[in-house]
């Protein structure tokens, strides 16, 4: 289970890495598919939510944005 779920993060991250510049859609893409990974790796639909919306929070700051580089 937990290799499955490894997998999934690692492929919803890679989305991330290909683009030049991250914007609230990519964001929310990724978020989706982390949300969706967690509830099938049986993690509770709330809780799976409550993070989500915290991390598309902190990710959609300008500090962060400006910060990521899409190779890294």
């Amino acid at each position: 289970m937990f290799e499955s779920l490894s997998e999934r993060l690692d492929s919803a991250f890679k989305q991330l890495k290909g683009e030049g510049r991250i914007s609230e859609i990519n964001v929310a893409a990724t978020v989706k598919e982390i949300r969706r990974a967690l509830v099938d790796a049986d993690v509770n639909f709330k809780i799976a939510k409550d993070f989500t919306d915290r991390v598309k929070e902190k990710a959609q700051g300008e500090k962060v944005l400006t910060s990521i580089s899409p190779a890294s």
